[in-house]
């Protein structure tokens, strides 16, 4: 039996603090010393929310989105990240933050929830495809540093 956990809208500055290690493990490249001014101006400026976890003072599962609009998808919410502590896999927080995003965008009557996800992270690829995701895309980048 799967345990229900609460999932919190994370909004200020400590609890944003509390997701660092989360964060952390799906973003290794992040400096600890700005992380939290890159998230800032997410939320302030391109309608980034997280969606959170918390286990006593510690965010173990998170969901990054944006609400947005495209030409291609319509009005959606993509899901940047959403990562769990190694510690609570297993457990269904994945799955759990996945429909917390999918009430979010049926509320809003929205047209689709959207993410990538890297070609070897089968693990992931499971779970988004049992919470009812579809092979759609190929997202491709070109980088430039």
């Amino acid at each position: 039996m799967k345990i229900e956990y609460t999932i919190s809208n994370i909004t200020t500055d400590s609890e944003i603090q509390q997701c660092w290690e989360v964060i952390s493990l799906l973003r290794p490249h992040l400096n600890k010393n700005n992380w939290k001014d890159i998230i800032g101006e997410m939320m302030a400026n391109e309608k980034y929310y997280i969606a959170g976890i918390i286990e006593n003072t510690q965010c173990v599962a998170f969901a990054g989105y944006r609400i947005m609009n495209s030409l291609h998808s319509g009005h959606i919410i993509y899901i940047d990240d959403l990562c769990t502590l190694e510690s609570h896999r297993g457990k269904g927080l994945g799955s759990q933050l996945l429909k917390y995003v999918e009430r979010i965008a049926r509320s809003g009557d929205m047209d689709a929830v959207i993410l990538d996800t890297d070609f070897t992270n089968n693990t992931a690829q499971k779970v988004y495809l049992k919470s009812g995701f579809q092979l759609a895309a190929l997202h491709l980048a070109h980088i430039l540093k």
